[in-house]
């Protein structure tokens, strides 16, 4: 059975290079629990890279690509802690990563008894990365009272999940078959909480008046891509709040863009109209589906749905893949994708003796805050904020 050790600040020893990150699967090691800042994570950006690569629901949000330039650039995941589960010890030649939750670490009174997992704007997924060979033995460790060394709080509260995805469905079948006071699973949807998909492609309008769908491939004219992309959204009616006008943004899009399509997870279309870009979009995303980034067109024209016109002919370059949309761009001719944010906690027992041991440890959580401490430690932000 798995056992769980928390350590905490655990300083880098060269362990969590590449050698780890292709160690082999072995069942029989120990889960170990780690919390680090977002921030460090470059150290073990191999062993996260491929875990990525084998996670049971793929997430290019929480990828290396994507959350080390967050953290360099944008305030609000500088401060983010991130719960690593581990196969074996720190010092083990066999250990590899198996869980990467990042986590809005607790600071304040009063304060909910679960931890919240990462949320923001610009996250269209909130799906940890979990060994798909492991999340049962990664979630058992998370939801596990000796987590509470690492950092306080009792459950896990995980943000835009897809109801109907494999992590949902996997731990609700371990809810389900679980022994008594394991794991509780429930899902709630926000209002709102909906996400739109593009039409297939055998319904794709066909391109007219001249479109012509052009998909770069060479690094240089993808950034010059998202150059124009950039440049077409500053110069609209949003120029104001255009990504452009914002360096921390506009510098973590560009960081972003670069990682993402040397992974080819990142695919950038232009629709030109006599060689003038009247549409843009970046999309994001690997295997089956993709989701849409940033999508901006020519509001000269805006009546001509030019940038629904690219999402099609996108989808009919590679049929295979789905493209997800926001609400307000859902097109029509396959249903959206139901977000809901999943609640996960350990069944509690009901003895007179149990709800008072409760009610105590909330009590000192709600009057109790976690010190700040150096560089090496963890600094942790408002819960919840995003």
């Amino acid at each position: 059975m798995d056992r769980v050790m928390a350590l905490r600040g655990v300083p880098a020893t060269g362990v969590e290079g590449k050698a780890v990150s292709v160690a082999p699967h072995q069942p029989h090691l120990p889960v170990v629990l780690e919390a680090r800042p977002l921030a460090t994570c470059a150290e073990i950006a191999d062993a996260w890279a491929h875990l990525a690569g084998r996670t049971l629901e793929p997430n290019p949000f929480f990828e290396p690509g994507f959350l080390l330039p967050a953290a360099q650039h944008l305030v609000a995941f500088r401060d983010i802690v991130v719960l690593l589960a581990w196969q074996g010890e720190s010092q083990s030649p066999q250990r590899r990563l198996l869980g990467f939750v990042p986590v809005f670490p607790r600071q304040g009174f009063f304060l909910p008894d679960a931890l919240l997992g990462l949320s923001d704007r610009r996250l269209a997924s909130g799906a940890p990365l979990l060994d798909r060979q492991r999340a049962a033995a990664v979630v058992e460790a998370l939801i596990s009272p000796r987590r509470q060394r690492l950092i306080e709080g009792e459950g896990l509260v995980l943000r835009a999940i897809d109801r109907e995805g494999p992590l949902a469905a996997t731990l609700r079948t371990l809810a389900e078959h679980g022994q008594p006071g394991g794991l509780s699973v429930r899902l709630s949807m926000p209002s709102g909480r909906r996400q739109g998909a593009a039409v297939p492609a055998a319904v794709a309008p066909e391109d007219s008046d001249g479109l012509r769908l052009v998909e770069p491939r060479s690094q240089v004219a993808l950034r010059d891509a998202v150059e124009i992309i950039l440049a077409m959204e500053a110069s609209g009616p949003r120029g104001r709040v255009a990504t452009l006008h914002d360096t921390r943004e506009v510098g973590f899009l560009r960081a972003m863009t670069r990682n993402l399509v040397r992974t080819r997870q990142c695919r950038v279309g232009l629709l030109l109209r006599d060689e003038h870009p009247v549409a843009g979009a970046i999309l994001i995303g690997r295997a089956a589906r993709s989701w849409l980034y940033l999508g901006v067109q020519d509001e000269a024209v805006a009546d001509r749905q030019l940038l629904s016109q690219l999402m099609a002919s996108m989808r009919r370059a590679m049929p295979a893949r789905r493209i997800i949309l926001p609400p307000d761009l859902a097109m029509v001719g396959e249903s959206g994708v139901s977000i809901a944010d999943l609640h996960l906690a350990r069944g509690s027992a009901t003895a007179p003796r149990d709800l008072a041991g409760r009610a105590r440890e909330a009590i000192r959580r709600s009057l109790t805050r976690l010190p700040r401490v150096g560089r090496s430690g963890i600094k942790p932000p408002r819960a919840g904020a995003a």
